[in-house]
């Protein structure tokens, strides 16, 4: 069995002198393009995982949704917390009057 080659970043990256010349919004949309297909590629692999688990354990996803949905609803509420106790209090409108 072959042993992979080490990475070597010149494998991966060509030098920047052979890149093609292109404007700011051709390498604005290249990079789009590149974070629209990962997330595609991302979705799929969700998609395949929820699929495979719901055959094996039947009702999997609805029961991952709905988790999902509340350590959502408590990091929301945790992170709330959490603000509000590092901003100092609002002044009230009556010491406000009074000075």
């Amino acid at each position: 069995m072959t042993q992979p080659k080490p990475f070597s970043e010149s494998q991966e990256q060509p030098p920047i002198a052979s890149l093609p010349a292109m404007t700011l919004e051709e390498w604005l949309e290249k990079l789009r393009r590149s974070d629209r297909a990962f997330y595609n590629i991302m979705a799929i692999e969700v998609w395949s995982i929820a699929k495979t688990m719901d055959s094996l354990t039947p009702g999997f996803w609805s029961r991952f949704m709905t988790n999902r949905r509340l350590a959502m609803k408590q990091f929301v509420e945790h992170r709330r917390v959490q603000h509000s106790a590092s901003q100092p209090p609002p002044p009230s409108s009556e010491s406000s009057r009074n000075l």
